[in-house]
């Protein structure tokens, strides 16, 4: 097994601990095991796919590293917080200052202009109205959908809504955006080719400015694109590799 890769070092995090660590996670679900003793750690800066067939825990596995699943046993901890150490609140506020969520389905809501849509992932966090929707033009800009500002999510295409759903996930009212985790559950598996490509080509980019990235798939080339390749099978973390590609 190869030993994970890891995106250069910032002197500023040289003592930071690790973005997610998980030691013997296990998720049941009733009667079932989703996830069991998985083990992993992703360093601040990384990009990585997590990969394997329908029913392996790879979603299980993101909402657990994204704090939406508690464990049944083991230990998380996201930017050096215990997980179960956590009040709901707590927990919550750290969601809402460290993970964003992209997911298959986009998740705009019919009728809003997208600005409107992506400010609202500041609604909660306090943030005053002017300045979430300062930020959220700028986020959009940033996925280049600046001319889209006050478009409705009908009008946009599917590559676009995608866009906007990143733009969403990568939203901060905070000055150091480089502790941010982006979590994506098969962000091009509804798109056409050319979308996917535009999609995965963005969420580099996003990777070089310092969001670490984490995709679950199925998809074996989308996953060859990425650093380094967590798989799973039957709930647990058969293998740990790098690729090749380049960040």
């Amino acid at each position: 097994m190869n030993a994970p890769a890891h995106a250069p070092v910032r002197a500023e995090e040289e003592q930071a601990p690790p973005l997610v660590e998980l030691r013997g996670v296990t998720r049941r679900h009733g009667g079932v095991t989703a996830l069991r003793g998985a083990t992993l750690t992703i360093a601040r800066g990384e990009l990585l796919a997590v990969v394997g067939p329908s029913g392996s825990g790879k979603s299980t596995l993101l909402n657990v590293i994204g704090t939406l699943d508690r464990p049944t046993a083991g230990v998380v901890r996201v930017d050096g917080h215990d997980v179960a150490a956590l009040s709901d609140r707590r927990l919550s506020a750290l969601r809402a200052s460290t993970i964003g969520f992209v997911f298959q389905q986009f998740h705009l809501a019919a009728g809003v202009p997208v600005l409107d849509s992506v400010a609202d992932g500041l609604l909660y966090g306090g943030t005053p109205r002017p300045r979430r929707r300062a930020l959220a033009e700028a986020a959009l800009r940033r996925v280049g959908l600046g001319d889209r500002l006050r478009h409705r999510p009908h009008e946009l295409s599917g590559g676009e809504k995608q866009r906007c759903a990143i733009a969403r996930a990568v939203l901060s009212d905070s000055p150091d955006g480089r502790g941010r985790l982006l979590l994506a559950d098969e962000p091009t598996g509804a798109l056409d080719s050319a979308s996917g490509a535009r999609v995965l080509s963005l969420l580099h980019e996003l990777n070089a400015a310092g969001t670490t990235v984490v995709v679950i798939t199925h998809d074996r080339e989308l996953a060859a694109a990425f650093p380094r390749r967590i798989r799973l099978k039957d709930g647990g973390i058969t293998a740990d590799e790098t690729t090749g590609a380049a960040v």
